[in-house]
């Protein structure tokens, strides 16, 4: 069963960019560029990356939490979503 209220295309095209924003930041390293540019930018990719995170917990919560959260698989779902969000706030 898999609902999903944000389009498969629309999180492919934002890892997409989370993706070319690391590919910047290789370049610039491999440029020699300013520490703090650099800097500047890693600050961007965890921003763009904690938003990602965002968007795919509320999915998570809109569909996968909501649909089923009366019986043991809804249990079973917060559980699974916990231990994500304890694993992604490390």
């Amino acid at each position: 069963m898999s609902h999903h209220s944000i389009p498969k295309e629309e999180k492919i095209k934002r890892f997409n960019r989370l993706i070319g924003q690391l590919e910047g930041i290789k370049q610039m390293v491999s440029e020699d560029r300013e520490c703090p540019e650099i800097l500047i930018q890693i600050s961007a990719v965890r921003a763009a990356l904690a938003k990602f995170g965002i968007l795919i917990t509320e999915d998570h919560l809109d569909h996968c939490i909501n649909t089923s959260a009366q019986d043991k698989k809804g249990r079973e779902a917060v559980e699974s979503l916990m231990l994500a969000l304890k694993q992604m706030l490390k």
